[in-house]
């Protein structure tokens, strides 16, 4: 079996551990990715945002800070609300701004049947989530409650907080276009408006671009792609031919708004509003013979509007046919024509003009331009939606890529996680391996350590059984002949010498022995073994030890006691032999990290700075043996005080 080509057993214990590394919520890669494609499905059917060029020049509301912010829409009578949506203002596409820079950061909407609004009603309040964030979808919406319905004539947003300049000088705040949508249409529709201040600058910033239709993205436009440009006339070479479109509605119906869909043709250079009027009315007839204006360019030429819709309130007023006269057609490249991609009729949130037959005054019915293309419910690209489902739409659109955007970061996550128990399982692998090495190490250590422990051991027995024995047998053997022979025997001093230093050597041999088999002893029998010294190398001379505090656990290192016992040797040695006193005084003093020793006599002293004596009592020793034990020693010392020795020792780590 060839184990390049399958999975290594890390990759399959990490993707084993990875559901419950996640969690309980843990939702496994594949279904993310199903999911993923699912919205991605989704959102190809849902409209777009869609920013203009806004050629039109109307951008929107410049206001300037004040104690009390506002904007109140006269609504022309009392309705009925079911939304509000506000609109940013944003910048031509070469004027840079992502449509929220100037939008306030804290907005509440009211409604009220008085311009007082001492009655009013709020509709709903907003402040920005994170300072200085984008509004996402492109505009704030305010919901009227299910079971309150909220009436009035006059609508007010109040204005919390502005926008600091660019510059840095000055603050303000700017809106796009307010839609108050009830009763079927946008009530707000070229309605009165009046503000707490602002700037003036037209055509781009004035109060009545807030009701005027023209938004800073294209409301509307669905996802399902048109088959015809629209509607096109014949062709003139001069501008001043009256050309006209009408269409014939099913039945006689209140007419709430006309939309001008301008045409932007796929088989022609992208110019957006193309063929659109520089002048024109609009005309509704409810009766045979008479007319009403709904709406009129006037003498000025019209600025052409590009790709946004014109939108024109009809006040409910009962037609039967709706009429476009062009009094001044739109100038192309050396001829002149009039062209609309759709004219929609709304009454109460129906295109009652769909479907509906059309004539005009002539037409070009070649290519993809149709007459009947006018009321195909498309525009030149898309498919047209009211505001509710275009709302809704992009409601859904921003729920849907918020979704989209989790879903990436917990792909992101679960590939960073899978990488991160990869590395852990393969640490774990390297560190089982090291481990084991150091396992094998640490058991070949200790089974040296043991064997040299247990030669230690045997060398202490047999220097106890065997020289042990036959140092004692040489001390007495010394004695017996000492007790044999006169007293005045030549040989007598020789056999006291051999007898001492048989038993001085058996004493130094028993240190020894006891050094080599430390690991049977601990601090406390250390202190024991001290005291035992003391009281051997003291026999016979008056002497006390006060041991202060308690020995810690553990067993001393043997390289540490060595030079430690050595140094108290000597300074027990040194007091006896060399003191003259009659006394001798130890202090025993253990403490949480040191170990204090204090010998004290009360003989005679002795200058520190005579050479030679210092020599003969092992100075030199005593400085060599505290610096090998890491600590620091003193010798306080007069001609007629006594001598005392003092040895600070830091505790090493105890063996367990």
């Amino acid at each position: 079996m060839r184990l390049s080509n399958r999975p290594s057993l890390i990759w399959l214990v990490s993707l084993a551990c990875l559901p419950f590394a996640a969690g309980p919520n843990y939702v496994s890669g594949a279904d993310l990715k199903s999911e993923k494609e699912e919205i991605a499905a989704r959102l190809e059917q849902l409209p777009l945002w869609t920013a203009s060029s806004q050629a039109h020049g109307r951008i929107g509301f410049y206001g300037q800070p004040k104690k009390a912010q506002w904007i109140m829409i006269d609504l022309g009578a009392r309705v009925t609300l079911d939304e509000v949506i506000l609109f940013p203002a944003r910048l031509p596409v070469d004027g840079g701004g992502d449509g929220s820079e100037g939008f306030p950061p804290e907005i509440e909407v009211e409604i009220a049947t008085d311009d007082s609004f001492s009655d009013a009603v709020r509709i709903g309040r907003w402040e920005e989530p994170v300072p200085g964030g984008s509004l996402s979808p492109p505009f704030l919406r305010f919901e009227t409650s299910g079971t309150e319905q909220h009436s009035g004539r006059y609508l007010r947003v109040r204005i919390f907080g502005s926008r600091l300049r660019a510059s840095g000088r000055g603050n303000y705040y700017t809106l796009g276009e307010i839609v108050a949508l009830g009763e079927g249409c946008n009530l707000a529709l070229h309605r009165r408006v009046e503000t707490s201040g602002g700037i003036e600058n037209l055509p781009r910033w004035q109060a009545e671009n807030l009701t005027d239709g023209y938004l800073w993205c294209l409301p509307g436009l669905g996802r399902k792609e048109a088959k015809w440009n629209g509607f096109h006339s014949a062709i003139e070479t001069s501008a001043e031919h009256t050309k006209w479109v009408e269409i014939a509605l099913p039945e006689r119906v209140p007419v709430d708004e006309v939309h001008l869909v301008p045409a932007h043709p796929r088989d022609f250079a992208d110019t957006a509003g193309f063929g659109f009027p520089s002048r024109f009315r609009v005309l509704g007839f409810d009766v045979p013979g008479r007319r009403i204006v709904l709406s009129e360019s006037g003498t000025e030429s019209f600025p052409n509007p590009g790709a946004a819709t014109v939108m024109i309130p009809a006040g409910g007023q009962e037609l039967r046919r709706i009429r476009i006269e062009c009094p001044e057609l739109w100038p192309r490249t050396g001829d002149y024509l009039f062209a609309l991609a759709e004219v929609q009729v709304w009454a109460q949130g129906e295109n009652v003009a769909a479907g509906s037959p059309v004539t005009a005054s002539d037409a070009v019915e070649t290519g993809i331009w149709r007459t009947e293309a006018l009321t195909d419910g498309d525009s030149s690209r898309w498919n047209l939606l009211w505001w509710d489902k275009w709302i809704a739409g992009m409601v859904e659109r921003r729920n849907l890529e918020q979704r989209l955007s989790q879903i990436e970061a917990d792909l992101v996550s679960q590939t960073f996680e899978r990488r991160r128990l990869l590395a852990i399982c393969g640490g774990i692998l390297v560190a089982v391996i090291v481990a084991g090495l150091v396992v094998l190490i640490v058991l070949q250590r200790l089974c040296e350590a043991a064997s040299r422990e247990a030669l230690r051991e045997r060398i202490a027995h047999d220097l106890h059984d065997e020289i042990g024995a036959s140092l004692s047998h040489l001390a007495l053997e010394s004695d017996l002949a000492r007790r044999q022979l006169a007293g005045d025997h030549p040989a007598q001093e020789r056999l006291i010498g051999i007898s001492e230093s048989a038993r001085d050597t058996l004493d130094h041999m028993r240190d020894v022995i006891w050094l080599l088999a430390p690991a049977t002893d601990s601090w406390g029998g250390f202190q024991n073994r001290v005291e035992a010294i003391a009281g051997r190398i003291l026999g016979g001379f008056e002497h006390s030890i006060t041991v202060c505090g308690a020995p810690p656990p553990g067993h001393p290192p043997i390289n540490w006691v060595r030079e430690w016992v050595l140094f108290f040797k000597e300074a027990l040695t040194n007091a006896r032999r060399h003191s003259g006193g009659s006394r001798i005084e130890i202090d025993f003093i253990w403490e949480p990290r040191s170990l204090h020793l204090a010998v004290r006599d009360n003989g005679r002293g002795f200058d520190p700075r005579d050479v030679g004596l210092a020599l003969g009592m092992g100075l030199k020793t005593y400085r060599r043996r505290a610096t090998a034990l890491g600590g620091s020693h003193a010798i306080e010392t007069n001609a007629d005080g006594g001598t005392t020795v003092r040895l600070t020792a830091p505790l090493p780590e105890s063996k367990s």
